[in-house]
C-alpha cells in the first residue's frame, strides 16, 4: 500500500468526525423572525412560526414548573400535536398551553467540547506511540489531533443560545424554575 493512501486513511477519518461534530453543534431550531415573539405574541403568530419548527418545549397550565419536550406533528389554530417516540402522539389545546418555547443548545456545548478534547487527546497519545514505529503515521496522528484541538477551541468560543419564548398565554408568567428564558 502506497504511503499516499495510508496517510489519507487517517485524515479521512478524522476530517469526518470533525464535521460531524460541527454539524451536530449547530442547532437548526433557533431563528431571528420579524413578527411579534413572546410576550407580545398570540396563538396565531406562534402557530404560523412554530408550524415550521421540528421541536418546541410546552409549558402547561397543569404543569407550569416544567418544560414537556414536543416534536411538532401538527399545530393548528386549537392544538398543538406532539409526536413521541414510542407510543401515541400527546396534543395539547390552546386553553392548555401556558407558554411555548423554543428551546436554546441546551448545554451542549460543553459534552461536545469534551469529547473534542478526549478524541485529540487520544490522537496526541497515538502520536506518542507511533513516532518511533511509524513516523508518517505519527505525523497523520499529530495532524488530527490539531484540527481536533481546533475544532475545541471553535466549539469553546461559540455563543450559548438561550431559550427563547414563542408565546406566552395572556396574563400568565413563566416560573422562576424554568430557568432564564428570552423574550
Amino acid at each position: 500500500m502506497p504511503l499516499r493512501s495510508r496517510l489519507g486513511c487517517p485524515f479521512s477519518v478524522a476530517l469526518a468526525a470533525i464535521l460531524t461534530g460541527v454539524s451536530a453543534a449547530q442547532s437548526t431550531s433557533h431563528f431571528d423572525l420579524a413578527i411579534p415573539l413572546g410576550r407580545n405574541s398570540s396563538w396565531q403568530v406562534a402557530e404560523t412560526s412554530g408550524a415550521s419548527m421540528y421541536k418546541l418545549a410546552v409549558v402547561t397550565l397543569d404543569h407550569p414548573d416544567r418544560m414537556q419536550s414536543c416534536r411538532v406533528k401538527s399545530f393548528t389554530s386549537d392544538r398543538l400535536v406532539c409526536a413521541r417516540l414510542i407510543g401515541r402522539p400527546h396534543s395539547y389545546r390552546a386553553d392548555q398551553v401556558l407558554a411555548i418555547i423554543v428551546p436554546g443548545d441546551g448545554g451542549l456545548r460543553l459534552p461536545i467540547w469534551l469529547s473534542l478534547n478526549a478524541v485529540s487527546g487520544a490522537a496526541i497519545w497515538g502520536t506518542v506511540v507511533l513516532t518511533a514505529t511509524c513516523p508518517p503515521c505519527a505525523a497523520a496522528t499529530a495532524f488530527a489531533a490539531l484540527v481536533f484541538l481546533g475544532a475545541a477551541g471553535a466549539i469553546a468560543l461559540a455563543d450559548d443560545v438561550t431559550n427563547k419564548l414563542l408565546y406566552l398565554a395572556p396574563g400568565q408568567e413563566l416560573s422562576e424554575k424554568l430557568g432564564y428564558v428570552k423574550d
